[in-house]
């Protein structure tokens, strides 16, 4: 039981590899934008979230239960970063909720099954549909007009409001181990994700988005199966 929440040998052997490959893959971007971007700044905290934010990403793919430090990190990191390029939103996003729902998550994922056995993965209701939508589309509008009146003159407050919205949602859905957690991974956040930090010149992040945009793509499909097997 205690290397549920812990992480077994095999998901620390994984832990691992995947950490050292996305190191390279962060180094090898950021060399690359410093060669091809004007003006091209480096950023440490820019750099530490984008590699905890693929190591995450990946292991939530695999499930494994050690994706969730990395994504306390990341999001720690990343929250500091948005709050120095003018995107409070995104800020607001990742200290006050990516970072304590990922604490929550941590120990659920190990023992909200049944009987406080792992959780499985599942797919929502009709009804867990209508809630999601609903959320998302009264969570955009709250956030646009917190980010109005709060930081007036801001970049791109709808769409930044958008964004912020669809991933509290999904990340609330990634903690349950729903398979639609991926879906708005997939649609809304990545790919306006892109278009925002492309806006904004956070291009090693707009990398990071377009890696997760890749990533969803194949979670979703095996988090589908997985939910077949577990039906």
């Amino acid at each position: 039981m205690y290397t549920r929440i812990t992480g077994s040998r095999q998901e620390h052997l994984e832990n691992f590899k995947v950490t050292l490959a996305m190191f390279a893959v962060t180094l090898a971007y950021e060399w690359v934008s410093s060669q091809i971007i004007p003006g091209f700044v480096f950023s440490g905290y820019e750099f530490l979230g984008t590699w905890a934010g693929l190591v995450c990403v990946w292991l939530c793919r695999t499930q494994n239960i050690l994706c969730w430090p990395w994504g306390i990190v990341s999001a720690g990191a990343l929250g500091y970063f948005f709050g120095t390029i003018g995107l409070p939103g995104q800020q607001w996003l990742n200290w006050g909720y990516f970072l304590i729902i990922q604490i929550w998550a941590w120990p659920y994922w190990a023992f909200g099954g049944a009987e406080k056995t792992e959780l499985p993965v599942t797919m929502l209701t009709s009804r867990g549909w209508i809630g999601m939508l609903l959320a998302i589309v009264f969570g955009t509008y709250s956030i646009y007009v917190l980010i109005d009146l709060l930081v007036p003159g801001s970049l791109h407050p709808v769409l930044d409001a958008t964004v912020v919205a669809s991933s509290v949602v999904a990340q609330y859905l990634m903690g349950q181990k729903k398979v639609e957690s991926w879906l708005l991974w997939l649609g809304p956040v990545n790919l306006l994700s892109i278009i925002l930090f492309a806006s904004a010149g956070a291009y090693t992040v707009m990398a990071l988005y377009v890696a997760f945009f890749i990533h969803a793509f194949f979670a979703t499909r095996t988090w589908y199966r997985a939910r077949i097997i577990n039906s």
